[in-house]
């Protein structure tokens, strides 16, 4: 009879295997599929322009990005200060050409924000230059 009643008593304590077993397999989902997501998050396009002839090319406005600092065209220039700099430069210029070098060591975050500081001064062509590249201007 004793056995009986100590196999009535109430569980009390709670059993975390089952919650424990789906974090893990949720925790692995997230890592299968996060750098799928992390792939499409930012999509740079191939230009397919056709040939221009060279007359009717502008010259970019160069924004160099390093670990030193932020230049263009060889100015040293504070990040807050770049969409007017830009935007004043596009407007002496007459075009709206921004070509972004950055070295390899300059985080992606810095890259984007330079970027978005470009659109914001109303360039409507960026460049993403290769760091490996000897030269970057026209020849």
């Amino acid at each position: 009879m004793q056995a009986s009643s100590a196999q009535e008593e109430p569980i009390t304590a709670i059993n975390i295997t089952p919650l424990v077993d789906v974090a893990l397999v949720l925790v692995i989902i997230f890592m299968v599929t996060l750098p799928y997501l992390m792939e499409k998050a930012l999509r740079v396009r191939a230009s397919n322009d056709k040939v221009v002839a060279v007359s009717s090319i502008t010259e970019p406005i160069l924004v160099e990005l390093s670990q030193t600092g932020l230049t263009v065209e060889g100015r040293l220039v504070p990040v807050v200060e770049l969409a007017g700099v830009l935007r004043a430069m596009m407007a002496e210029r007459k075009s709206g050409a921004v070509s972004v070098l950055a070295q390899r060591q300059v985080s992606h975050g810095r890259v984007i924000e330079v970027l978005d500081c470009a659109m914001a001064a109303g360039a409507q062509e960026l460049d993403l230059l290769d760091p490996s590249e000897e030269s970057h201007g026209p020849s």
